[in-house]
C-alpha cells in the first residue's frame, strides 16, 4: 500500500510562513555561530543532556535548512535567504546558550550582532513559496513555486 504523497497543491489553502531575508554573508555568520554553539554545548555537556535537548539549546536543527536555502539562493541568482520568523527563537536560544557555555567572544559578538540585525528587519517580513522542497522567498513579479521550477524551453 502507498503513502499518499503531500503535493504543493495540498498546502494551497495553509499560509506559508513569514521571513525575514538576510544576506548570503550574513547566513554563513549564521551558520558560523549555530556551529560553534553546537560544539560549546556539546563538549561542555558531554552527555549528561539528551540529544534533542543539546539540539533545540544549540540552534544545529537549522543549519541544514540554511545550507538548503542558501543553495537555492546562489542557484537562482539571489542574495537574500529567508530566516522563518519561527526560527528567531531558536536563534536566540543558541546565542543565549553560547554566552553560557563558554563561547567565544568573537562568536557571541557575531550572534548578538545578528540578532540586532534580525530585530530590526521585524517589520519587513517576506512571503515564502517552496521551490523544490526549500523555503524561498517569493518574488515581487509573483513568483510562484510552481512558476519557479518550470524549465525554459526555446
Amino acid at each position: 500500500m502507498r503513502r499518499p504523497r503531500h503535493r504543493n497543491s495540498d498546502r494551497a489553502g495553509e499560509q506559508p510562513p513569514l521571513a525575514l531575508q538576510i544576506s548570503i554573508n550574513e547566513t554563513k555568520d549564521l551558520i558560523e555561530v549555530l556551529r560553534h554553539a553546537r560544539t560549546q554545548i556539546t563538549e561542555l555537556t558531554r552527555g549528561d543532556a539528551a540529544r534533542e535537548l543539546v539540539a533545540k539549546a544549540d540552534g544545529s536543527t537549522l543549519i541544514a535548512s540554511f545550507y538548503a536555502r542558501t543553495g537555492l539562493a546562489v542557484v537562482r541568482g539571489r542574495d537574500a535567504v529567508p530566516v522563518l520568523i519561527t526560527e528567531i527563537g531558536q536563534v536566540e536560544a543558541a546565542v543565549l546558550n553560547l554566552e553560557s557555555y563558554a563561547g567565544h567572544e568573537a562568536v557571541l559578538c557575531l550572534g548578538y550582532a545578528l540578532l540586532q540585525e534580525l530585530e530590526t528587519r521585524r517589520d519587513a517580513c517576506r512571503s515564502l513559496c517552496l521551490v523544490d522542497g526549500v523555503w524561498a522567498i517569493t518574488d515581487e513579479t509573483g513568483e510562484s513555486a510552481s512558476d519557479a521550477t518550470v524549465p525554459f524551453v526555446t
